[in-house]
């Protein structure tokens, strides 16, 4: 399908559906087309929880696997298909996480190279991804989506099963932890 067709058709609702009973029927070209739609995002959100980009790498092609695995039993609802696939990539980020503290029995931390040009921005980008690993789980999601990714607050409700409020309030209080950690506290 034409890439301008692709994308006056994802503006549809009703198309996220027709391609999901094409999936289900095994259409590998839709596929294709949800793996060049949403790998780059699905990418940038395993790496900055995972740090390392073979693990990142492997994670999302994992995500693909378990939603290929999963298609028949998935209920098209009107949602984006890429929530649906960014909540896979949030439990098998969860799931590596635990399976990596069994393993060390200590919380993994992966050091990353973050392409920095200069040594105070690299320190900078340090000191984030050390604040953003203070966060919560959805905390850190969250800001992720939001900031890292762009994605809209609706969307990432519909990524993490909370409602719109919920994100918002989760984003709010993430910023104001960030800032205390980053020593930008506004005095009062």
């Amino acid at each position: 399908m034409p890439a301008e067709e692709a994308r006056e058709a994802t503006q549809d609702p009703d198309y996220d559906g027709f391609l999901v009973q094409q999936a289900k029927l095994g259409e590998s070209e839709v596929w294709k087309y949800w793996f060049d739609e949403h790998y780059e995002q699905l990418y940038r959100y395993a790496y900055l929880r995972l740090r390392r980009k073979d693990e990142a790498e492997d994670l999302v092609a994992q995500v693909f696997l378990e939603a290929v695995k999963g298609i028949k039993r998935y209920e098209y609802k009107g949602r984006p298909i890429v929530a649906w696939l960014f909540g896979i990539a949030h439990n098998l980020i969860a799931d590596h996480f635990k399976r990596q503290e069994r393993r060390a029995g200590v919380e993994g931390t992966a050091a990353a190279g973050t392409g920095a040009s200069g040594m105070e921005e690299r320190i900078e980008n340090i000191d984030l991804l050390n604040a953003l690993d203070s966060l919560t789980d959805e905390q850190r999601d969250v800001v992720i989506l939001r900031y890292f990714m762009g994605v809209k607050p609706r969307q990432i409700g519909e990524v993490l099963n909370k409602s719109e409020a919920a994100v918002y309030s989760l984003q709010a209080r993430a910023i104001h932890a960030l800032r205390g950690l980053m020593g930008e506290v506004e005095s009062a």
